[in-house]
């Protein structure tokens, strides 16, 4: 009667074990990039809420509600320790009032955000972004 185990056997169940550990690892990995993931579409939806309650509540004579395209003065945005956020909006005239279309853009690997000239500059870059849209009705 033959003790322990062969050769063979010793390196299945190593493979078993390396097999578990690079899924593990992966899982790891994924779920880490899905907390990074989350945390900066909820930091740029709060940026983008405050952004669009902040200019819903301006005189609508302000520069700031002038037909256009702006940046905010702000740039880059610091928001719970974390920088690189950027907001912009497109303010058009409606017969309902202003159409506001706000921005909120921020860095993601190799896409770096930077204060966009124009809504195709921003749309070309591949920058990750969420926007917003409301009216702002005419007093």
């Amino acid at each position: 009667m033959n003790r322990g185990f062969s050769l063979l056997e010793v390196l299945v169940a190593l493979l078993v074990i390396m097999l578990l550990f690079t899924a593990g690892a992966k899982i790891s990995i994924l779920s880490t990039r899905s907390g990074s993931y989350a945390r900066d579409h909820t930091l740029a939806a709060v940026l983008g809420h405050a952004g669009l309650v902040r200019l819903a509540g301006l005189d609508h004579g302000s520069p700031e509600l002038r037909a256009g395209w702006h940046r905010d003065p702000a740039n880059p945005i610091e928001y719970d320790g974390r920088g690189g956020y950027y907001r912009f909006w497109q303010i058009d005239e409606s017969p309902m009032g202003k159409q506001v279309v706000l921005f909120v853009v921020w860095n993601e690997g190799v896409r770096k955000a930077s204060d966009f000239g124009s809504l195709v500059s921003l749309k070309e870059s591949g920058c990750p972004q969420v926007s917003f849209s409301e009216i702002i009705p005419s007093p």
